[in-house]
């Protein structure tokens, strides 16, 4: 399948199978404008197979990009250029916005929408640390300036290159050869002034002593600010979800929503005044209620809502790269590496809130009116605080250092390497205004301290705690009622703080060898093969700078507070150490059958490799496959593959945590609360995913630079790693039909014996885990036309057309459970569904001294929900596209200094609106948008890049 290519200008992509890589006469337009030649293409080893070919004559489907395309396509980065090709669906970016467990905002490639944990990604054909507990990469990370280009290989490459290799491969080629002085710089900005960006970089190489020895380096930097949601349209709109799902009650948009039941000023909850707000500091008046939506849903009044949440996140990334070749002997280079690399991102994810708490009536910051309207001793409140400073965000920090070092050699006509590499990623995931319960319980608790002390008010407002406990010496009492959050600026800090709920650290070691060439010539041709083994450890260690025991210190705090509780949102107080060994050993099999004969050219290719993971024990992955030329211009190709994706060490060693929830039981029929254990999984086991692809390329002799083809797909994974919640009743009665005696019965610890089915065996713990539970199979249909022709004595007109039909993505989350149906499913925060239907086109138009190019991006229409049996008042959600153009302007005759504008989404298209289920019933915090539409609007960048 060749899969989708991302040229947009004259640096044009070279898809590997969708052409014939050794030409006669001049060169094809493809490599007139990517700056390779034939002879270059000849030399070019593929990613989709370890053996000394360029490619051709295999079956895997691989396109070639080039990283000159990419830019010209989006000039903010490489990884944002491949997410515009129709390959790549539900991609996590800047737009996905992070939560307290997660960097979500990096940039995390998806092919497929299988999964960003499903494709592996390579470094120069080396897997690269993780950053995510997924186990995926964030390509920020990853050098650019010294970037050759970006092989992306679609469907199952496990047998070649190892676990995770599922839904593909995605590998940057870094340009080992560069030569001579490289500088970029540019500046971009949006048609409403914000989301302002600037990127700037520089590359150096050098030959010396006679070309044995080259050295280059590289250095860049890029950063762009986020958005909020009430800078646009629709996020200033605040649309909601209303209704149940059903024929009688179907879901419905509202917009202006609010939820009724608190606001931004304190809502009292309870007693006589229940329903009143604090209209000014101490003073109550009337909440202003909204039509009412269903529960506490409203639109319009005085509730609150998801205000000066982000749009997008902030980026900013840097990349160092430095390289040393040197030629030891006439058929020996050794070389060595090291690259450092950094990436930032940070969102805005909701205002400050005082959940409903307990406040004493008498709190000096409450107005006797108020007090005597209240008239009971306590009362029940809750608020938001809405202010810029104490907004709740999450800032995600990544490091990763990448040394290498390495020896390539011939032998006769064979090739032999031998490497060594060592990474290492640091992510530092902080919760920025974490709130503090047990600092909120103290403050909100205030007393006038001569009253409190002496029984005379003095007018010194100070929390109660303070007074007897010096853990709050410091506490700064906070005004909940009615007091504007600026005011109350110094009191929020006391209570608000960074926490860095989580620090995981990936370290990845391997060792590997290869040797591949020629075993003998057959009646066809030279039977190749290569073999190669890899020892790899890897390790993860999890630390967060939140005590291990925190617990609250209710001294002195008279409302709210459970001793020994644990007292900070979101933060994850036990480490994880957790380390792995893996040994891999592998081979690949070409074998021509027919050469020039009467029906064609043809030959097989197998590939085999076991791999032994000290936590799980051996596993097989194989791959067999042909490719038929029956006439010059018509290629055929099949491939059939068992592929693995390997549970990640936080899918395993997750550490548990207990906390009280509410659950009803089916077993017993008791309802209330239980405590539930969260953990990861020692004994998982890796994914199988099942690949058939077949396709066609056509490439006529009669249209010089026309080629076209179709590739057909079809995966399907068992043993599917997804995490289970004891809780659930679809899973309480997996384990009924089992009669306790299933694996999903483990999720329940009772003190009694499974037929006991008395109130007093009701469990003491519920456990959600990780398991092998859940299948997902998809198919699709992935195409290309490409055609290339003279415009006038000196220019070039370039026509590619891309496809991505893909009307199957179905998961099962359990044995029994209705499917989850995400082909054409709208999808947010990275998962969900995909377009059935996903088109690319691009046309350039390129002379001496100046190139437009054109990109034109289209997706079909959406259903609401994976669940087919919601129902929804709204159409679904119409289809959107996007128009990219760029104008490239050189200076001289090589074309070495370019001059370029660049405009995204020219005519400004909003995308459409979209507000996911699970979201039902109360405003939408997040920007009301499918992942993977435009949301910041027409973009315009301008910049250069010289060569000397």
């Amino acid at each position: 399948m060749t899969i989708l290519l991302a040229g947009i200008s004259a640096c044009a992509i070279t898809p590997a199978f969708a052409q014939d890589a050794t030409l006669s006469g001049e060169q094809s337009a493809d490599t007139a404008d990517s700056g390779l030649d034939a002879k270059q293409i000849e030399e070019i080893v593929v990613t989709g197979s370890r053996l000394l070919t360029n490619g051709n004559s295999l079956p895997t489907p691989v396109t070639i990009v080039t990283s000159d395309t990419l830019l010209k396509t989006t000039p903010t980065n490489v990884p944002d250029g491949l997410k515009k090709l129709p390959a790549f669906a539900v991609s996590r970016g800047t737009s996905i916005q992070g939560d307290t467990t997660d960097n979500f905002t990096g940039n995390y490639l998806n092919l497929r929408g299988i999964g960003i944990q499903r494709n592996l990604i390579l470094l120069d054909g080396h897997r690269v640390a993780p950053t995510s507990y997924t186990g995926a990469v964030d390509t920020n990370i990853l050098p650019q300036m010294l970037l050759e280009r970006v092989d992306i290989v679609t469907g199952g490459a496990s047998a070649v290159y190892g676990s995770d290799a599922v839904s593909g491969v995605v590998n940057f080629v870094l340009n080992r050869k560069f030569d001579g002085l490289r500088v970029e710089g540019q500046s971009g900005i949006s048609t409403f002034g914000d989301a302002a960006s600037w990127r700037a970089g520089a590359a150096y190489g050098t030959s010396l002593l006679d070309d044995r020895l080259h050295i280059m380096a590289s250095y860049e930097h890029f950063e762009q600010d986020g958005i909020s949601k009430e800078d646009r349209r629709n996020g200033r709109a605040v649309y909601a979800l209303a209704g149940s799902g059903t024929a009688s009650d179907p879901f419905h948009l509202i917009t202006n929503a609010r939820n009724g039941a608190f606001g931004f000023q304190g809502r009292v909850l309870s007693g006589p005044a229940a329903g009143q707000q604090f209209v000014a500091p101490g003073v109550l008046g009337p909440f202003v209620e909204g039509t009412a939506q269903g529960g506490s849903l409203q639109s319009g009044g005085d509730g609150f809502y998801g205000r000066n949440t982000s749009a997008t996140a902030d980026l900013q990334t840097d990349q160092a790269f430095a390289r040393v070749d040197v030629d030891v002997t006439d058929t020996i280079r050794a070389y060595a590496q090291g690259i450092y690399a950094r990436a930032e991102t940070f969102n805005f994810f909701y205002p400050t809130l005082v959940l409903p708490l307990i406040v004493g009536t008498d709190n000096p910051y409450i107005s006797p009116a108020a007090q005597a309207a209240i008239s009971d001793p306590t009362f029940v409140m809750g608020r938001f605080f809405d202010d810029e400073r104490h907004r709740g965000g999450v800032r995600s920090r990544s490091e990763t250092v990448i040394g290498a070092a390495g020896l390539e050699g011939t032998l006769g006509g064979a090739k032999w390497t031998l490497f060594y590499q060592h990474g290492q990623s640091t992510t530092r995931n902080t919760f920025v205004n974490n709130l503090s319960n047990e600092r909120l319980y103290a403050a909100i608790d205030a007393v006038d301290e001569g009253l409190a002390t002496t029984g005379t008010a003095n007018g010194n407002i100070v929390c109660r705690a303070s007074l007897t406990n010096s853990a709050y010496a410091n506490c700064i009492p906070l005004n909940a009622f009615g007091a504007s959050a600026e005011s109350q600026s110094d009191a929020l800090d006391y209570v608000v703080g960074n926490t860095t709920y989580n620090q995981p650290r990936f370290k990845l070691d391997n060792i590997a060898a290869s040797f591949s060439g020629s075993l003998f010539d057959n009646w066809a041709g030279p039977v190749n093969f290569a073999v190669s083994g890899e020892y790899r450890w890897s390790s993860l260690e999890v630390t967060t700078d939140v005590p291990a025991s925190v617990v609250a210190d209710c001294g002195g705090i008279q409302y709210n507070c459970v001793q020994g509780v644990t007292t900070v949102y979101g933060a994850q107080v036990t480490p994880i150490s957790a380390s792995e060994r893996v040994g891999e050993i592998a081979g690949e099999l070409q074998f021509p059958l027919l050469r020039d004969s009467a029906i064609g050219t043809a030959s097989l290719n197998g590939a085999f490799r076991y791999t032994h993971y000290s936590n799980s024990g051996g596993v097989n992955t194989w791959k067999i496959g042909g490719d038929w030329e029956p006439f010059d211009g018509l290629r055929l190709r099949l491939t059939r593959s068992r592929d693995i994706r390997a549970p990640s060490l936080y899918d395993r060693y997750q550490p548990a945590t207990v906390a009280a929830s509410g659950y009803q039981d089916v077993h017993t029929g008791y309802t209330g609360f239980v405590d539930t254990e969260t953990s990861g999984n020692p004994n998982l086991t890796p994914e199988i995913a099942n690949t058939l692809t077949f396709g066609a390329v056509f490439r006529p002799s009669a249209l010089p630079g026309f080629s076209a083809s179709i590739d057909y797909y079809k995966i399907r994974m068992d043993d599917v790693i997804s995490r289970i919640d004891g809780r659930f009743p679809t899973v309480q009665n997996l384990c009924e039909a089992d009669n306790g005696t299933g694996s999903f019965c483990d999720l329940y610890v009772r003190p009694n014996g499974f037929g006991d089915r008395s109130l007093a065996n009701r469990p003491t713990l519920v456990r959600a885990t990780q398991l092998n539970a859940s299948s997902l199979k998809t198919w699709g249909i992935d195409g290309e036309v490409n055609y290339s022709f003279a415009a006038g004595s000196q220019g070039r007109v370039t026509l590619r057309g891309l496809a991505g039909y893909q009307p199957q993505l179905t998961t099962i989350l359990l044995p029994g459970t209705a499917p989850q149906i995400g082909g054409g499913t709208a999808a947010i925060q990275g998962n969900g569904g995909v377009p059935k239907l996903r088109l690319t086109g691009f046309l350039t138009y390129s002379s001496p001294h100046f190139a437009i190019d054109l990109v034109e991006r289209w997706r079909s229409s959406l259903k609401w929900d994976s669940d087919r049996s919601l129902v929804y008042a709204e159409p679904d959600i119409p289809s959107v596209a996007y128009t990219d153009v760029t104008f490239t302007a050189y200076i001289g005759e090589d074309q070495s200094k370019q001059i370029f504008l660049s405009v995204q989404n020219l005519f400004n298209k909003n995308p459409p609106v979209y507000v996911t289920s699970a979201f039902s019933g109360t405003p939408n915090f997040q920007f009301p948008n499918v992942t993977g539409d435009d949301v910041i609007g027409r973009y315009m960048m301008i910049g250069a890049r010289m060569k000397f």
